[in-house]
């Protein structure tokens, strides 16, 4: 039985009475959740026939009573087989795609575009967000490279990643975005999909970003090659 309101973190001060009254509630609780209001904000708050929060993101604010932990995420994945040769592919290479690299000058962007020629890409540039969202209303690419920090901004508060996070979906299925930063686990799937990336680099993994990029669009083609392939069959673009 939570002793906290999940909303205002006010305690909730049950006399004995009230909190028997809560108790015999929750052991006849079959399904479903029971509603309570809180004393100083008023308030819902809905408890599981065990006295947990029903919310697990409330439970999770909660200091004191029973928290429902959430289960940790799986580690980022083993990427020890980039030291070992090259990631073999299967492509027939039928025009050249363009990559719009948003990489400041440096090492850092001169791995990502030797790669990306070695792999018959035609990188292209922006000055900063402004101009790769112009450029990208006017070009189609297959690639998209951003460095967190690209303009000044986090990748949270870029605005050419919002402008990325709202692309339409016919347009968005059909291109790669990586995220390149030294936060990153290379090839952590779970940390892409958290920021609505294709896939993620750390910049120390640079020097391997051929084998990462050939890596990221088998896993792509797999997954979503054939849903794509139906979508076309039906006309859908």
């Amino acid at each position: 039985m939570i002793s906290n309101c999940p909303h205002c973190k006010e305690e909730l001060n049950l006399s004995p009475a009230q909190q028997a009254k809560v108790e015999n509630a929750l052991a006849r609780l079959k399904t479903g959740t029971l509603r309570l209001g809180c004393p100083h904000c008023g308030k819902p708050i809905e408890l599981l026939s065990d006295g947990s929060l029903a919310d697990i993101q409330a439970a999770m604010s909660v200091k004191g009573g029973k928290v429902r932990k959430l289960p940790d995420p799986p580690p980022p994945p083993d990427i020890q087989w980039l030291l070992g040769g090259e990631f073999e592919e299967h492509e027939e290479i039928r025009d050249i795609p363009k990559a719009l690299v948003l990489v400041e000058e440096g090492k850092l962007r001169d791995d990502i575009v030797g790669a990306l020629v070695e792999t018959f890409y035609q990188p292209m540039y922006a000055n900063d967000p402004d101009h790769a969202i112009d450029q990208m209303a006017l070009t189609e690419f297959s690639l998209v490279v951003l460095q967190d920090g690209f303009g000044g901004k986090a990748i949270k508060d870029s605005s050419f990643h919002r402008f990325m996070l709202n692309l339409p979906m016919s347009k968005r299925r059909y291109l790669l975005y990586c995220l390149v930063g030294p936060g990153f686990h290379s090839l952590y799937g779970l940390e892409a999909l958290s920021l609505s990336a294709n896939f993620v680099v750390n910049e120390k993994d640079s020097a391997h970003f051929k084998n990462i990029l050939k890596r990221a669009k088998s896993d792509y083609d797999e997954l979503f090659g054939p849903y794509i392939s139906v979508l076309e069959e039906f006309g859908v673009k």
